[in-house]
């Protein structure tokens, strides 16, 4: 794995490089993380590797692809972005398409979010690499992101909890009649990241709420049919109209039928 080195503290993670078929296992020399959450890590690597391996099978994508960057605190993180020519994110983690980097700040004051916010970005880092830099949907990005950051991953199981705020959040916007999907699902990144400042995450609470709706679907091939050609289009509801019954329409219909609940 690629790493940089920098006057200050910055602490690179290694990853041994898996033979197909086996899971992927954390070298952790440093011993930067409790048992506990080297195995939860380990358990949301493999999961996620496996997801998108499962949904975009025309190539198979391993973690060792991806420079994992761990700094261990805020200032460092803010300091890691400039040398690298980036803008400060005020955000404690992102993904660089130009770099295949997964930087991820664990400053105490992340400590909470740390590991949910390694999952929000692998999903990006993921997805990025399986599309070839093809065009990806803004709402479909963020969207998978958020539904893959609320996984749990325990020894017995690994289930989604599902994040009633953002539902709360869908149905209130429903019954005040503001949201209309036909037009969010072409906000470009700009836009949904404007309109989800200003507006208490809008953009993150739709978005999320339409792929956890896609994924409760019980016909996992159209569900994953409808992730694969998003890629690379410019009109989500050209996709749903060949693949969703009923077209882009019913999944509207659909969609607010079962967030006004």
């Amino acid at each position: 794995m690629k790493s940089n080195i920098f006057s200050f503290a910055v602490l690179i993670l290694l990853f041994c490089n898996p033979v197909s078929g086996q899971n992927f296992k954390l070298d952790d020399p440093d011993n930067l993380f409790s048992k506990k959450e080297k195995t939860i890590l380990e358990n949301a690597i493999n999961y996620e590797m496996d997801f998108f391996n499962r949904t975009f099978t025309n190539k198979i994508i391993d973690f060792s692809e991806i420079n994992f960057t761990i700094i261990p605190n805020y200032m460092s993180y803010l300091l890691y972005q400039s040398k690298s020519g980036g803008v400060a994110r005020q955000s404690s983690g992102y993904y660089s398409h130009s770099k295949q980097e997964l930087v991820i700040c664990n400053d105490k004051k992340y400590k909470n979010s740390f590991l949910k916010t390694c999952f929000h970005e692998l999903s990006h880092a993921f997805l990025h690499l399986h599309t070839d830099k093809k065009q990806i949907p803004a709402w479909f990005n963020e969207g998978l992101a958020e539904y893959l950051g609320k996984m749990t991953f325990s020894s017995k199981k690994i289930t989604h909890k599902t994040d009633t705020y953002l539902l709360a959040r869908v149905k209130t916007l429903i019954e005040l009649r503001e949201i209309n999907l036909a037009e969010f699902v072409n906000w470009d990144y700009r836009k949904f990241a404007t309109e989800s400042f200003t507006q208490e995450g809008y953009g993150y609470a739709i978005s999320y709420c339409m792929v956890l709706f896609l994924m409760q679907q019980q016909d996992e091939t159209q569900t994953f049919t409808i992730f694969r050609d998003l890629i690379g289009t410019k009109s989500t509801i050209n996709v749903f109209d060949n693949y969703y019954k009923g077209g882009f329409v019913q999944f509207e219909k659909d969609f607010i039928a079962y967030f006004s609940k």
